[in-house]
């Protein structure tokens, strides 16, 4: 996730380079034609329409792709208060003969999220979720297709061999259970469902057919200097274009990702300190502009 600090201009032109550099020749290309071939002219308020039409659309574009962000953001937050709420409960439902029980089970939901946040970026399990999975269940997890869900049916398992819960904890602990693993479904959703490709390329090709047109309406300003102004007009559709893109996939490991490993690393703290705990990590630190 991008935080609130002055982003480097080396991150927005890596964004933007190869567009603005094909932006660059096509246009010289244009420019060049017209040197030799006769082109119908267009107005300049023909090309502008045009431009305000695009910039409507990628405004569009842009909203939805920030709602679908946003989406996964909520959602992870639920799952920062489900995963409190389970350590919690397993405290004050049971008594101290379950205490290592309970320990467990904090620790599985720990190494849940941080399996979860790897299985959404196709990472493979790393120290963070081993860690806190006990040696007899690792070869299962290791073996697991799905992993956050191995993790979930072990805490499932764990929590029906505590002794000191009533039929009516029993459920509110299950209810929290649920939720978790309605959550997980929910982001996998985001994670696999993709937004229309078509609607991209189409996006895409109408800012190439503006600046064609464009190019041809400013033939009497000079090759040069036509084609350096339309870089110049480009450059911020462009931008918008790839932050859009970037934003529908908030799990793919880019600066512009919901933080997910930074968020598990921050329920693992607050799970830790719950069951005081001595091997409480450090938080994430920011990567310059932005956290994961």
């Amino acid at each position: 996730m991008i935080l609130n600090r002055k982003i480097p201009i080396s991150y927005i032109i890596k964004s933007t380079y190869s567009d603005l550099l094909i932006v660059a020749c096509f246009t010289a290309i244009i420019a060049s034609v017209q040197f030799y071939v006769e082109f119908f002219t267009f107005p300049v308020s023909f090309s502008s329409f045009l431009g305000t039409t695009i910039a409507l659309v990628l405004s569009f574009n842009l909203s939805l792709s920030y709602d679908r962000w946003w989406e996964a953001r909520k959602i992870w937050g639920e799952i920062v208060n489900d995963s409190r709420v389970l350590t919690l409960q397993l405290q004050s439902f049971s008594d101290a003969s379950d205490t290592a029980l309970v320990e467990k089970i904090s620790r599985l939901q720990i190494g849940w999220n941080y399996a979860l946040a790897a299985a959404l970026r196709r990472h493979d399990i790393d120290t963070s979720i081993l860690r806190h999975i006990a040696e007899e269940d690792r070869p299962g997890l290791e073996k697991a297709t799905h992993k956050p869900l191995y993790i979930s049916a072990k805490i499932k398992d764990a929590v029906k061999t505590l002794q000191s819960l009533d039929p009516y904890q029993r459920v509110q602990i299950d209810t929290t259970l649920m939720r978790l693993v309605s959550h997980m479904g929910k982001a996998e959703r985001i994670k696999n469902t993709t937004f229309p490709k078509e609607y991209q390329q189409v996006l895409h090709i109408s800012i190439f057919l503006f600046l064609g047109f464009m190019s041809i309406s400013l033939e009497n300003l000079g090759q040069h200097w036509e084609t350096l102004l339309l870089v110049v007009l480009s450059a911020p559709l462009l931008l918008l274009e790839t932050t859009a893109r970037h934003l529908q996939d908030p799990f793919e490991d880019l600066p512009t990702d919901v933080p997910i490993t930074s968020i598990s690393r921050n329920i693992e703290i607050n799970i830790l300190n719950l069951l005081e705990a001595e091997d409480i990590p450090e938080p994430i630190e920011a990567k310059g502009f932005y956290i994961n």
